[in-house]
């Protein structure tokens, strides 16, 4: 996993710092269309933050099940059971504040 992410990075790192540079090298050096340059290295921009993006989005994707260990399986369904609780408790406060609110609004009448 480590492996991929950072080819993956490299060839971000490449398609968005290199061939920009190369485009102006040959622009420089051996008098390339500076607009096909630009042009290219543009597009070479463009790419490379929308494969940033795409590897962002991937890399950041849930570890699946079958690699969770029992124990880490275990703590994960304890602090979901400790999340559904404290949501059950915002859903009382929630309830009371209506009331109070009403009650506020019946005093101000």
């Amino acid at each position: 996993m480590v492996r991929t992410s950072l080819l993956t990075a490299l060839c971000i790192i490449l398609i968005g710092f290199g061939v920009p540079t190369v485009c102006v090298y040959f622009s420089v050096m051996y008098q390339f269309n500076s607009l096909v340059a630009g042009i290219i290295a543009l597009l070479a921009l463009i790419v490379a933050g929308i494969l940033a993006i795409i590897g962002i989005a991937i890399g950041s994707e849930e570890v699946p099940s079958e690699t969770i260990k029992p124990s880490e399986r275990e703590k994960l369904n304890l602090f979901r059971a400790h999340q559904r609780a404290t949501l059950e408790e915002l859903d009382d406060i929630i309830e009371v504040l209506k009331e109070i609110k009403d009650v506020l609004k019946s005093a101000q009448e």
